[in-house]
């Protein structure tokens, strides 16, 4: 699970830039010691790339079919035409937005190394691709938005469609979206809040190495949350046959859902912890495997020569000298991980919670 957080976590948002077409901007302002700025007329669902070494990236959506780009810190940006296109003058599909400053020069070939604070506003239903090593990243009001940050937080808002992003040294925060989710943060925490499906097919999943996972009103009907390290909380309504799956190594899970709440629990705990429950359950199993069998105890073996004690005759004294036959030891061999397996119903059973929790309490709370 750590290594496919860690490959999530930083994101291919470079694009081949193969066939590429140098656009040009229709406003810029480069007078130095000022903001450089510059926009182009794009597609109003077109795919926006942005990268940077270390840097900020502020992207937001709008209500006009053109890109805006901003920074106090660039001393050039470009636009750079991916897709293959035959009328230059037709509005852009696929734009890489390239920042240069004097740690990169004006050459091309240095993107992504710029070390800038970038503004940008893109279309609403624009799709965007960002990346910094060392820097937050805000996005909000676009349709699709992938993020990536080595050493920084990520938050992101009123995504239409899908959102993917990860962060290996800072947190993730999401709110008030929809679509399709998929989060992962090796070294932070995700809070997430007021999202739901677009369509049917929409999946949530979260995941973090050492953080917690917080979820307030997840409406997407099939969710995953994984840690290693962290507490796992979601508070709101099920989604009606919502499928959810909770995976924790060290730490609780806490599921706080309505009163009426109904559905089927499925669960392996240790069998050091417990399950806390404010609903009735209707147990259906509860079984924890037997123990390990015991391993014998070490056996001495026998001196050649050795004679049986004979009745009425002390035993002879044992002779000086070094030991004939070793002793043998055998290294007894760890315990298995003992879990519990529960399943239970509370009401109908309409959405299906599978938990697995090796190290942790869970408790289902009403609210």
């Amino acid at each position: 699970m750590t290594k496919k957080l860690f490959a999530v976590c930083v994101l291919a948002l470079i694009v081949s830039l193969a066939g590429s077409t140098l656009a040009h901007d229709d406003k810029t302002d480069t007078k130095p010691g000022e903001k450089v700025e510059r926009s182009l007329a794009v597609d109003a669902q077109a795919i926006v790339t942005l990268c940077v070494a270390s840097g900020t990236l502020t992207v937001r959506g709008w209500d006009k079919s053109e890109i805006r780009v901003r920074s106090l810190d660039a001393t050039q940006i470009d636009f750079r035409r991916i897709e293959k296109v035959k009328d230059t003058s037709k509005p852009a599909t696929r734009v890489d937005v390239m920042v240069l400053n004097k740690s990169t020069g004006v050459n091309p070939k240095f993107d992504c190394q710029a070390i800038a604070d970038v503004e940008m506003e893109v279309p609403a239903g624009a799709t965007v691709q960002v990346q910094t090593r060392d820097g937050d990243i805000i996005i909000a009001g676009v349709a699709g938005a992938y993020a990536g940050s080595q050493n920084g937080d990520i938050s992101i808002e009123r995504a239409t469609k899908l959102v993917e992003a990860g962060s290996v040294g800072g947190s993730i925060v999401l709110k008030n979206s929809t679509g399709r989710i998929n989060l992962s943060s090796a070294g932070g925490g995700v809070e997430v809040a007021n999202v739901r499906a677009a369509s049917e097919d929409d999946t949530f999943e979260v995941g973090t190495v050492s953080g917690d996972i917080q979820l307030d009103r997840v409406a997407n009907p099939k969710v995953t949350a994984k840690t290693v390290n962290g507490t796992v909380t979601m508070n709101g309504p099920l989604a009606k046959a919502g499928s959810y799956g909770f995976t924790n190594m060290t730490g609780d899970i806490v599921l706080a859902m309505p009163h009426d709440a109904s559905f089927q629990l499925n669960a392996k705990v240790s069998d050091k912890h417990d399950i806390v429950s404010d609903f009735p359950l209707k147990f259906l199993s509860d079984a924890t495997p037997p123990p390990p069998p015991a391993y014998p105890k070490p056996k001495t073996p026998e001196a050649k020569g050795k004679t049986p004690e004979t009745k009425g005759k002390a035993s002879p004294a044992p002779k000086a000298g070094p030991v004939i036959a070793p002793i043998v030891i055998e290294k007894p061999m760890p315990a298995p991980y003992i879990l519990r397996r529960v399943t239970a119903v509370c009401g109908s059973g309409d959405a299906t919670i599978s938990i697995a929790s090796f190290g942790g309490t869970v408790r289902l709370k009403k609210i």
